[in-house]
């Protein structure tokens, strides 16, 4: 089955008051600074987060309630939720789509209580059978089961008033081995492997140990080397990738890993074959621009890649001429995989197309508009300015991105 998120809900989340984001292969987010493109990464990162960990160890890492919360209006926020939409369940489709939400409710106390607040969650899982759909919900330390075609109600499960569904050990096992219980397992799957990808230069031009770690390319990037060592067992994914680092850093010859003979460590570090230079240069020595693009192509050429990467300001240090092959492998890898992006470059922007480009705004308030503009809107401005380039289009702001 192709699993897939097609649609993000966000409210009250830092700057996401009231977000409905459609998602599809490939998303990217573009606007000014501070309008709220990495707090809907940083939403989903959380749902990630939560299926691998729990909610109250999601919430503490970072910084709790207080800090997740919308701080703007008049009254604190009581309630923030984040919910996806999509394919999971064996008769889902794009017209009848498999729902999750999570809602976290703080509300303040009586006086009279010890403590000022009690925090508890609300979950709400809907799968879509062929005709009626099950829909799986906790409240406080209950869950409950309704599905009308079996007349099924099951409820006053003990099961945590801060458990999660998406925790494998929760309640997929009080739903035995039910289609809801597989389709809530393929969800929390799905989630578990959102990455939110942000290279760490320093970081990846260290020497990686030998492991299973190249299995994915770490969220940082750090354990490049050992993802490359993994990637040059693909002979074609390895060609790719030789001939597109060649193409934006004419340079480079060559890409050479090397392993030193340490039967402790067994670190593999990257070394770079250069044109008119002797000996090789080690990516520790290399430009900071030289490492970024070698990680974003290593990223792209990933033969299975996770079910859903973001990645935050694609653009940053790369010299605008690579940018349009870099959109060609972006675009390319989202037929494996969905790709939610940010960005600041027009001219990146000039290589998508209407359904790929999101804009993002802020209002006086501090919530956040996302999408600030509906595909079919952005087309008509298109036309009306008789087909300008789209990034030309978004600085100038007629399609948003002004300061």
């Amino acid at each position: 089955m192709n699993h897939r998120i097609l649609g993000l809900t966000v409210r009250n989340f830092r700057t996401l008051t009231d977000t409905k984001l459609p998602l599809g292969p490939l998303k990217v987010m573009v606007g000014p600074n501070a309008a709220g493109k990495s707090n809907v990464l940083h939403a989903l990162e959380f749902l990630g987060d939560v299926a691998r960990d729990g909610i109250e160890p999601a919430l503490g890492k970072r910084g709790g309630f207080d800090v997740l919360a919308f701080r703007g209006g008049r009254r604190p926020v009581s309630r923030i939720s984040v919910g996806v939409e999509g394919i999971w369940s064996d008769f889902a489709s794009p017209e009848r789509l498999d729902r999750y939400e999570l809602s976290i409710s703080r509300p303040r106390l009586a006086e009279t209580s010890r403590a000022r607040y009690r925090m508890y969650r609300q979950e709400r899982f809907t799968q879509h059978p062929v005709e009626e759909g099950t829909t799986v919900e906790l409240t406080s330390g209950s869950l409950t089961v309704d599905n009308p075609m079996k007349a099924v109600r099951r409820s006053a499960y003990d099961v945590g008033r801060m458990a999660s569904a998406l925790q494998a050990s929760q309640v997929p096992p009080l739903l035995g081995d039910s289609a809801s219980a597989g389709a809530i397992g393929n969800v929390s799957h799905h989630l578990a492997q959102i990455r939110v990808f942000d290279p760490d230069v320093r970081a990846a031009r260290k020497p990686w140990g030998i492991s299973e770690s190249g299995e994915y390319l770490n969220s940082d990037a750090s354990n490049l080397a050992d993802f490359l060592r993994r990637l040059k067992e693909d002979e074609d994914a390895w060609d790719f990738l030789l001939e597109d680092v060649r193409k934006v850093v004419p340079q480079i010859r060559d890409i050479h890993l090397v392993t030193p003979p340490d039967p402790v460590s067994h670190r593999t570090a990257v070394e770079l074959e250069e044109t008119g230079l002797r000996g090789r240069t080690r990516l520790a020595e290399a430009s900071w621009g030289t490492v970024r693009i070698l990680c974003m192509l290593a990223l792209f050429h990933d033969p299975n890649p996770p079910l859903l990467t973001c990645i935050e300001e694609i653009d940053h240090g790369i010299h605008p001429h690579a940018l349009s092959l870099m959109v060609e492998r972006l675009r390319e890898a989202s037929e494996r995989s969905q790709y939610l992006v940010t960005t600041h470059s027009p001219i990146f922007v000039n290589e998508l197309d209407p359904e790929e480009f999101v804009p993002c705004g802020r209002r006086p308030s501090g919530a956040s508009v996302i999408p600030a503009r509906k595909p079919r809107d952005i087309r008509r401005v298109i036309e009306a300015s008789e087909y300008e380039p789209m990034g030309n289009l978004w600085y100038s702001g007629s399609l948003g991105g002004t300061l």
